[in-house]
């Protein structure tokens, strides 16, 4: 239903201004949670040719879709969000171009060519709701983001770090990046190597997190997997988890992730939430 018909439907008691309105409303998709899985072809395929593959339990604990288009051959690339859309119509669509040295498949050597295959993925009859880009994108953030906004498209801004967690003056640095050139969305993910390493990420999004629609701060290893979950109780709205198979250090199963979600009342603390991941053979 548009605004304005929603708008004036409203009993006249219960009427608010308009800007009162969109506030509540952007405030109630601040509050929902998101748990991106990853698309590739292996589970594309899996699911187009098999409605009844248990991969499809996996698609419905998702409540957010990242397709991987560097997974894909791009003769694929502009149809690949209408295909996701009909296995996955209830999952909010990230779509990214992840480059080799920051975790995925496409070129390091090409990283200039992705504006042009931006437009075409944004030329597309279906696009995903947000793109996913790297901060070492931004000399392009304000082209791809004129492209991307006649289609409703929000962007993402991505920081990988697979030696260590940012310390605070880097983490300041990005968000300052980010509020520089009003990104919609966060997101870090970056290795740890100590039990309190995801401390600062904790602190980093308490601090920040109203700034952003979209914001995932979580750490990567094995002492980094709490936090793709305890990063939600300290206030991010974005983690992820596998399906089918792992693709980052210390990723969690969808399915684990969403019963953990589902016991968040229960879980007090860290340690309670690693007991609960035990039990699924987590740890």
């Amino acid at each position: 239903m548009p605004f304005s018909t929603l708008f004036t439907a409203l009993p006249r008691a219960r009427q608010f201004s308009e800007a009162t309105f969109l506030y509540i409303v952007s405030m109630q998709k601040s509050n929902v949670t998101y748990l991106a899985g990853l698309i590739g072809p292996d589970v594309l395929t899996a699911i187009e040719n098999d409605s009844l593959n248990p991969v499809f339990m996996d698609l419905q604990a998702c409540s957010a879709i990242e397709i991987r288009y560097d997974f894909f051959e791009p003769s694929e690339w502009q149809n690949l969000s209408e295909r996701v859309r009909k296995i996955a119509p209830h999952a909010l669509q990230i779509g990214t171009i992840r480059l080799q040295q920051d975790g995925g498949k496409f070129s390091d050597n090409k990283a200039i060519e992705r504006l042009a295959l931006w437009k075409n993925i944004l030329d597309a009859n279906e696009v995903p709701e947000w793109l996913d880009i790297e901060r070492n994108f931004l000399a392009q953030f304000a082209e791809l983001k004129k492209m991307a906004a006649p289609r409703g498209v929000k962007l993402l801004v991505s920081e990988h770090n697979f030696v260590r967690i940012p310390n605070e003056m880097e983490l300041k640095d990005y968000l300052n990046d980010l509020k520089r050139i009003k990104a919609d969305g966060l997101k870090i993910a970056a290795m740890s190597n100590s039990e309190s390493d995801c401390d600062r990420l904790y602190k980093f999004t308490k601090k920040n997190r109203k700034n952003f629609e979209l914001f995932a701060a979580f750490g990567m290893g094995k002492t980094g997997k709490t936090s793709r979950l305890w990063s939600i109780k300290e206030g991010a709205n974005l983690t992820y988890g596998a399906i089918n198979s792992v693709e980052a250090p210390g990723q969690i199963d969808v399915i684990t992730m969403r019963k953990a979600l589902n016991n968040f009342e229960i879980l007090y603390s860290q340690n309670d939430l690693m007991a609960f991941l035990s039990k699924f053979g987590q740890f």
